[in-house]
Order: structure tokens, then sequence, then C-alpha cells
């Protein structure tokens, strides 16, 4: 069999099942692993995959920015369990900062409880939830609202997380990749991220497991530099192994 037939095999594999092992092709197809691999590495330098811990994926478009309406009520039940894991993180006296996002209205509303708390955040809607419970003191900075997703954007509100220091900080994602971390749609987006995270001692990544493998346009951090990532078990043991090999802890919620 000629290579340019093997990898068109591969690639009718991938746009069936999503993803390949390298194992599993070198017996389907009688090769070696050895040789597996450098198919995948053409095939990703071709642009049409990604590789991963053990194989690849196929490869997507960027992700474009999501409507809030439209993230609400998405994987409604797993962002609730995780906001309910992200909110025993949080103790009596605590700042936190909440970056916008529907999974981190779902922290917002199990924060409600917690005594002598400052919540700080870039989301119109979550400080709009907020103001009326005493026990919050909430902040929220001023800037250009984006309206498809009610987040504050723009320099104002880079200059305000600048003079900010919380406890923890949770922050979302749009995508995470496991070799380019979160990344975001928007440069603008991308740079406050950046400042919050600046502004929190401990940085925790809540986000379920469908935002792993993916990628857009601006990034945001390293895996690396977070402290902790809160996500679902239907997240890949390849992809689990990959960041404990990054010394990056994680903490996978039932579904």
């Amino acid at each position: 069999m000629l290579p340019a037939e093997r990898r068109k095999i591969i690639t009718d594999h991938l746009k069936e099942h999503g993803k390949v092992i390298v194992e599993d092709l070198a017996e389907v197809l009688s090769v070696s692993t050895m040789t597996i691999r450098r198919d995948l590495q053409i095939l990703e330098e071709e642009d049409i995959v990604t590789r991963t811990y053990g194989g690849a994926v196929l490869k997507e478009p960027l992700i474009k920015e999501v409507p809030y309406k439209d993230k609400a009520t998405t994987n409604i039940s797993i962002k609730r369990k995780l906001a309910l894991y992200a909110s025993s993180l949080v103790h009596e006296g605590y700042t936190v900062i909440l970056d916008a996002g529907t999974t981190n209205m779902e922290i917002a509303k199990q924060l409600v409880n917690k005594k002598d708390i400052k919540i700080v955040t870039n989301d119109v809607m979550i400080a709009a939830f907020l103001y009326p419970y005493e026990n919050i003191e909430v902040y929220c900075c001023g800037g250009c609202i984006q309206k498809s997703t009610g987040a504050v954007i723009g320099s104002n509100a880079r200059d305000f997380f600048k003079d900010v220091l919380a406890d923890i900080i949770f922050i979302g994602a749009n995508a995470v990749d496991l070799k380019s971390g979160i990344t975001t749609p928007t440069l603008d987006k991308a740079k406050l991220k950046k400042q919050m995270l600046q502004a929190g001692e401990e940085k925790v990544l809540v986000c379920d497991s469908s935002k792993f493998g993916k990628k857009s346009f601006a990034k945001v951090c390293s895996l690396e530099e977070l402290d902790l990532i809160i996500t679902d078990t239907d997240l890949e043991l390849e992809a689990v192994d990959v960041l404990k090999t990054k010394k990056v802890a994680i903490e996978r919620i039932e579904k």
C-alpha cells in the first residue's frame, strides 16, 4: 500500500470516528507504530489532524464566540456539579474573581450562602445576580459590555484588575488545548483574562470536557500556569496523563 493510500484510510477513519490510536492503526494496516506516527506527523503538517498522546484527532476550525443564551442551556447539569465543587474551595473572608461565563454564573449561585466574601467580576449578569445579597460585597469592572455574552472588556477593565488582589480566581475557557493552553476568540478578551489571572493567588480553570481538544484565536495562558483544573470524567485518560506530566492538578467530577 502506498503511503498516500494509507493516509487516506487514516483520514477517512478520523472523519468517521473523530480520533485514532497509533497502536490500533498499526495493527489494522499491518505497519509499524513508527510508520503510523510519521503518517500522523505529515497529516498534522498538512493541517488535517492534531496529534494527541498516543494518537490523533481530526483538526477542528478555531472556536468562535458563542452567544450567552446558547451557552446558558448547554451542559447545564455538569456545570452545576463543577460549580458545587469549585464553591467548596471558597472560605469565609475570601476575595474571589469570577471570570465571565455561564459556568461561573453557576459558581456565583453556589456562593450566595458564604459569609463575608468579596466577589470581583467582569460579567454584568453575575454582578446583577449577586448584588441583592448583603453577605457578599460585589465589584464589577467598567468598560465595554459585549452584548452577545454580557462580558465587560476593554482597557478600562484591564486597568481595573491591575489594582485587584484575590485569594482565588475561577477562569472560564472557550477552548483548551494540551499544547496551546487556554485560548479565546479575541485578543482583547485574552489580554483581560491574562490580567485577571495575575490578580488571583490560586488560579483555577473550571470547564466541562467538551472544551478540551479545541483551539481559538488568541492565547490566554499555558496549562502549567494553573493551580487546578476542574472538569468532568468524560475527559480522556490520555489527556489526564499529559496534565499530570505537566504537574497540573486536576479534579474530575462525575457527570
